[in-house]
C-alpha cells in the first residue's frame, strides 16, 4: 500500500478524500482499545480496583465503521463491471492484498500455540480448524466462538464472502451487478436471521453483518453522483452516527451499527474536501498501517501485559498499561508494515500481470471481534 492518504480512483487520477485514510487509522486504533480494556480491567482487578467506565464505550463499534469503508472503496474503485476476465483480476488484486499477511501471522500464532498447546484451547479436530483458519472458512473454536486461530481474522471471513459476491456482480454490467449484489445479500440477511454459530458457515454467510458492505456500496454511488454536504451537515451526520451507534440498541446489526457507521463515514467523504497537513500525518500513517495494526495487535497486547503485571504494581498501573499498550501495538504495527507488509506487496504485485488501465489494490478494511 502507498504512503499516501488518498485512495486513487480506478483509471483516473482523481482522489477520494484523505478522511477515509484517517478514519481507517481511527478504526484501528479503536479496535485496539477494545482488545485492550480486557487487559486493562484485569490488572484493575488484580489491584484491587472497581471496573472502568471506559471499557464498556463500544470501542467495537470500528468494526462497522471498517465494513461500510469497504463496500465504499469496492464501488468507487471498480470501472471494470461487464468487461471479460474483470472478475479474475479483481479477486486476484484482493487476494494480493489480504492474504500475504494474514497468513503471516497466523503462522505465528499457529507456531506459538503448537510451542505452549495449553495457551488456547483448540477444537479436537485442531488441524482442520488450522486449515480452515488459513482458508477464511467459518469454523468452531468452540462452542459460542466463531474466530479462526488469529481471532480478529474473523472480519475477515466476512470480507472474503463479500470479495466473492462482488467479483461474481462484475460479470454483469454494472447496474445489473449491483442490483444482483443487493438482492442476494437482502435475501441471505433474512433467510439467516434465525441462525446461530452452530452451524458457522451459514451463520456468517447469511449474518446481517454482510448488509453493511451494501450501505457503503450505496454510499460511494451517492458519491460519484456528485452529491455533498456542507460542513455543518457534514458535523451534523458524523455526531448523528456516533449518537446512534453509542447506546448499542438490540437491532439488527445494520440499523443499530451500519447506518451509523455509514452516517459517520458519509459525513467525512461527502463533506467538502479536507487537506492534508502537519497535524493529520500521523494520521495518515495510522491510515496506511491499519491492516498491520489490526492484524498484529492482539499478539502483542497479551505478552506485554504478563511482562508488566510482573514489573509494574500499584493504582496508576492500568492506566499507564493503557497508554503503553496502544502505543506498543501502533509502533508495532508500523514497523510490520514498513518490515514485512509492503515489501510483501511490492514482491506480489510485480508478479501481478495486470490488464490495462487496472487499479493497483487498495488497502482492506478490516476490524475485530470481542
Amino acid at each position: 500500500m502507498k504512503g499516501a492518504s488518498a485512495v486513487r480512483i480506478a483509471g483516473s487520477t482523481t482522489e477520494i478524500l484523505p478522511s477515509v485514510q484517517w478514519l481507517r487509522g481511527i478504526a484501528a486504533v479503536t479496535v485496539v482499545t477494545h482488545h485492550l480494556n480486557f487487559h486493562t480491567e484485569f490488572l484493575r482487578e488484580k489491584a484491587g480496583l472497581a471496573p472502568s467506565w471506559f471499557a464498556h464505550i463500544p470501542w467495537s463499534f470500528g468494526i462497522h465503521i471498517f465494513f461500510v469503508i469497504s463496500g465504499f472503496i469496492m464501488i468507487v474503485t471498480t470501472k471494470s463491471f461487464g468487461e471479460a476476465g474483470a472478475w479474475k483480476a479483481f479477486l486476484v488484486r484482493r487476494v494480493i492484498r489480504i492474504v500475504p499477511l494474514y497468513w503471516v501471522l497466523t503462522t505465528v500464532m499457529v507456531a506459538g500455540v503448537l510451542m505452549a498447546p495449553h495457551s488456547l484451547e483448540l477444537p479436537a479436530d485442531k488441524w482442520h480448524y488450522i486449515v480452515s483458519s488459513y482458508l477464511f472458512i467459518p469454523v468452531l473454536r468452540a462452542a459460542d466462538d466463531l474466530r479462526p486461530i488469529l481471532g480478529q481474522g474473523w472480519t475477515l471471513d466476512y470480507e472474503m464472502f463479500f470479495y466473492a459476491a462482488f467479483a461474481f456482480a462484475i460479470l454483469w454490467p454494472r447496474r445489473i451487478g449491483i442490483a444482483i449484489l443487493t438482492t442476494g445479500f437482502l435475501t441471505l440477511a433474512i433467510l439467516g436471521r434465525n441462525l446461530d454459530i452452530s452451524t458457522p458457515k451459514l451463520f456468517t454467510w447469511t449474518d446481517g453483518l454482510i448488509l453493511e458492505f451494501i450501505l457503503g456500496m450505496y454510499l460511494g454511488l451517492i458519491y460519484q453522483s456528485g452529491f455533498r454536504v456542507g460542513r455543518i451537515a457534514a458535523i451534523a451526520l458524523v455526531l448523528s452516527g456516533m449518537a446512534l451507534g453509542y447506546p448499542e440498541f438490540n437491532w439488527p446489526a445494520v440499523f443499530s451499527a451500519g447506518l451509523p457507521a455509514m452516517l459517520i463515514v458519509g459525513g467525512l467523504v461527502l463533506c467538502p474536501p479536507l487537506k492534508e497537513s502537519g497535524a493529520t500525518l500521523w494520521l495518515t500513517i495510522l491510515g496506511d498501517a491499519s491492516y498491520s495494526i489490526y492484524l498484529s495487535h492482539t499478539l502483542v497486547l497479551r505478552p506485554f501485559r504478563d511482562v508488566w503485571a510482573r514489573l509494574v504494581d500499584g493504582a496508576w498501573s492500568p492506566v499507564l498499561f493503557f497508554i503503553a499498550g496502544v502505543l506498543v501495538s501502533i509502533a508495532v504495527g508500523c514497523a510490520i508494515h514498513y518490515a514485512i507488509e509492503r515489501p510483501m506487496l511490492r514482491f506480489f504485485s510485480r508478479r501481478l500481470r495486470r490488464p490495462a488501465g487496472a487499479q493497483r489494490p487498495t488497502a482492506p478494511l478490516v476490524a475485530a471481534k470481542a
